[in-house]
């Protein structure tokens, strides 16, 4: 209702004073033509062009900036909902290394979600693209080896995507991967996990790097994102 009204007030001021000289004029005329007398109607004739001039003349109506609305969503709001989102992840991913000799690891990283919340396991038979993912991007210095292993295994249940059950991440799970050291000298290297969060259906990347110093082999968390494809 806003929307309407606000362009009505403004139409009014603009027109009714226009409206009104229309009027008067119109009375001038009509008494022009049954007047006899020539100086009368001289005077409603000098009077008929006064007003005429009044009308010529713009008279600029300020608006409102108050009238202004908008129907849209605020782009401030949903950059402030998506920081939100970026900044506070509705999850808690930690990542620890154990080594199992000396070029071989074990990357696990315990998943920690809420109540109602999942992860699709790779596991699952369905083809789905927001599975849970290790992957390494510096292959000349890390290998993945072998299959991921999680603890405790995923829940089959029905989703509402899809009509048959869908094995899935729930609750508190370690998933573990077994990481190969190609490197003999000191180096780091970086990976990436990926996921969707469900429900939400937020896809996020967990960046990590696996860095030796001095005979020391760890793993740093880096930073959580959402993924933007």
């Amino acid at each position: 209702m806003r929307d309407f009204l606000c362009p009505l007030k403004v139409y009014n001021l603009k027109t009714k004073p226009k409206l009104l000289s229309v009027s008067l004029i119109c009375t001038l005329v009509t008494s022009y033509f049954l007047l006899n007398n020539e100086t009368m109607r001289q005077s409603l004739l000098l009077l008929g062009l006064i007003i005429l001039l009044g009308c010529n003349t713009k008279n600029p109506v300020q608006e409102n900036s108050n009238n202004e609305s908008s129907t849209g969503t605020n782009p401030y709001e949903l950059n402030f909902l998506n920081e939100i989102k970026q900044k506070t992840p509705p999850f808690d991913l930690d990542l620890s290394l154990d080594q199992i000799s000396p070029s071989l690891f074990t990357l696990t990283a315990t998943l920690v979600l809420a109540d109602g919340d999942y992860v699709i396991s790779p596991n699952t038979s369905q083809d789905f693209l927001g599975v849970f993912d290790f992957s390494i991007l510096d292959t000349a210095k890390l290998k993945l080896v072998g299959e991921l292993i999680a603890f405790p295994p995923p829940q089959s249940f029905l989703v509402p995507f899809d009509d048959q059950p869908v094995l899935s991440y729930v609750g508190s799970t370690r998933i573990s991967r077994s990481v190969e050291i190609l490197s003999n000298a000191d180096f780091e290297g970086y990976g990436e996990i990926f996921f969707v969060h469900e429900p939400s259906c937020y896809p996020y990347i967990v960046s990590f790097v696996i860095s030796r110093k001095l005979g020391n082999v760890f793993v740093t968390k880096l930073g959580t994102e959402i993924y933007n494809y």
